[in-house]
Parts: structure tokens; sequence; C-alpha cells
């Protein structure tokens, strides 16, 4: 499984060309849902979602949503939170054959999250430890583009963002319900960035890095 996942990994990791037009890159999208904030205090990952957007849409014949066997206790106010019981992650992969199906659906995509580095923060360890690499894909984190365009909201919160919006909160702290709020706010901001006239990836970065340096960027 090793060998399997560090091949599947380096095949994702093709990168794609900057001068790519935004609305030409497959963007995975995704959320994680977790017994905690702190993966080195023991917290696992409990569910993984994942949506692609591609040419400024979400392509929503192709998901991905798997709940995670966690090894420990899941604590009460997560369960209250996500709507997972117990009993439904019982019988379910860990998170290494959870990973392979995940690592197939996203191919070599553009990973995009809110809040990003949380999420790869749980996966990265894992595949540091026990297979010596991590996910290479360029990533996308939306509230570095919520900060970038200057949205006017109190925070950076997916909650705030979306309510800007006026996107509806669906399944609110799902992975995949989560997965498809971070999409639809997505699919915003590269409608944003069309505005700015920025059109290729190359262009996206120069963007980010030319903004980041202009402003504070808020909490989330």
């Amino acid at each position: 499984m090793v060998e399997q996942i560090r091949e599947m990994i380096a095949r994702n990791s093709r990168s794609v060309s900057p001068s790519t037009l935004l609305e030409d890159v497959r963007y995975a999208v995704m959320d994680l849902e977790t017994t905690g904030f702190n993966h080195a205090k023991g917290d696992e990952i409990i569910a993984v979602g994942a949506v692609i957007v591609k040419g400024h849409e979400i392509e929503g014949d192709k998901t991905f949503h798997q709940l995670v066997y966690p090894y420990r206790e899941v604590p009460e106010n997560v369960l209250k939170l996500t709507g997972i019981q117990r009993e439904m992650l019982v019988g379910r992969l860990g998170f290494f054959g959870v990973l392979i199906e995940f690592l197939d659906f996203i191919g070599n995509s553009v990973i995009v999250g809110h809040n990003i580095g949380f999420d790869l923060g749980f996966i990265n360890p894992k595949l540091k430890k026990y297979c010596r690499t991590k996910i290479k894909n360029r990533t996308l984190d939306t509230i570095a583009l919520a900060n970038a365009l200057h949205i006017p909201v109190k925070s950076y919160s997916l909650d705030n963002l979306i309510a800007y919006y006026g996107i509806e909160a669906g399944e609110r702290h799902t992975a995949i319900g989560d997965a498809f709020l971070t999409a639809q706010l997505f699919t915003r901001f590269l409608a944003a960035l069309r505005e700015q006239n920025v059109r290729t990836l190359s262009g996206l970065n120069h963007f980010l890095k030319q903004r980041a340096r202009l402003g504070d960027e808020k909490i989330f």
C-alpha cells in the first residue's frame, strides 16, 4: 500500500502549467471533518469530502464522500455538530484505505479549501510518518482569495462569506456539504478574478502575492 500511495502522489504531482487559463483548470475542492483541531495531540479524520470545479462551474456528478474510522473516541460535541453517529463509523475504512480512493479522485487537480492548511495538516503528517511523502498538488485557499479580493466582511469565516454571497448554508459541518459550499464560494471568486482581469494561474499567483504585500489579512 505504501508504494501505491507514493506512486499515486508522484503521478498527481504533475504540475499544471502556470500559463493555463483559470477556466481550464480542474479544481478539487475539499473539506475534512475531524475529532478535534489538533492532529499533533491525537485528533483524527472522520470524513473526507470533495467536489470538482472546472470551467467556473461545479461538476455536481463528480463528488467524493467517505466516512473514516478514526480508531479513537469521537467527542459528543463533534457528533452533534457533524450529525455523524458512532455506529456510522463502525466498519469504515481507516485513513489510508480512504486515501487511495481520494488520491485517485483528485488526480493532479489544483486543491482548493477553506483554510486548506488545516486539512492538509491532518493528511500530510501521516503521509510523512508512514510513507515519507506528502501531497504535492498546487493548492488554493479561499481565505487568501477573500483577502486578496477585499471581500467586505468582518472576518473570512465560511459562514460570513457564504452569507455575503447569499449562498444557502445547506449541509453545514459535513465534509461533503462544506466542500460544496466552498466550491460555490470559489466559483464566485473565479468570477471576481475574471473581472479583475486575472486569467491564468501565473496571473493569480502574482495577484495573490501583490495583494498580500498591500494589506493585513483578517482572521477567519
